[in-house]
């Protein structure tokens, strides 16, 4: 069994951590915007950890795609395209160590095969982040008589997670 303290200690870091992943990209793109930034992730992120089987990690959410997506530009090159995958795999963490902390009794140990089957799923998701970034970046930087080549990668995508998801998942 994992101890209360230390598996939530770990959600409560990835939220944190990836709040911070928010702030980086929000501010490479629009330095300015950080400020507000900042004040917006503190007192939802505060709302959605007291609370996280309630409206703030809905609200958390919804904070760091707009902190993300307002200050974002239209990715053109791999550097901004690796920003984009940063950011989606934050946001993916976000929601499912929220959903962790909501589903499992605060003071509730948690199993190791509850914590191995979360870890192999959020795993799954940040690793099709990344490959739709990568998607993203190969349609910037080719010519546009690839698109099929590029709609087959991306259809190749939704079938690894899907299969991927379904191997972690599967019992016995």
């Amino acid at each position: 069994m994992i101890a209360n303290r230390a598996w939530r200690s770990v959600a409560i870091g990835t939220v944190v951590g990836a709040d911070l992943v928010v702030l980086f990209v929000s501010g490479a793109a629009v330095p300015g915007f950080v400020p507000f930034v900042v004040g917006a992730l503190g007192v939802v992120t505060a709302w959605a950890l007291a609370a996280p089987g309630g409206w703030g990690p809905f609200a958390l959410l919804v904070v760091q795609v707009l902190g993300i997506g307002t200050t974002a530009e239209v990715p053109s090159t791999v550097a901004a395209w690796v920003l984009v995958a940063a950011a989606a795999a934050a946001v993916v963490l976000t929601h499912l160590a929220l959903t962790l902390m909501g589903s499992w009794p605060r003071r509730a140990d948690l199993p190791p095969e509850t914590a191995r089957r979360w870890a192999v799923q959020a795993a799954a998701l940040v690793w099709v982040a990344i490959g739709a970034s990568a998607v993203g970046a190969l349609a910037t930087l080719t010519p546009v008589g690839w698109a099929s080549w590029l709609a087959a990668a991306g259809l190749c995508l939704v079938a690894g997670l899907t299969w991927q998801v379904r191997a972690a998942t599967r019992r016995g």
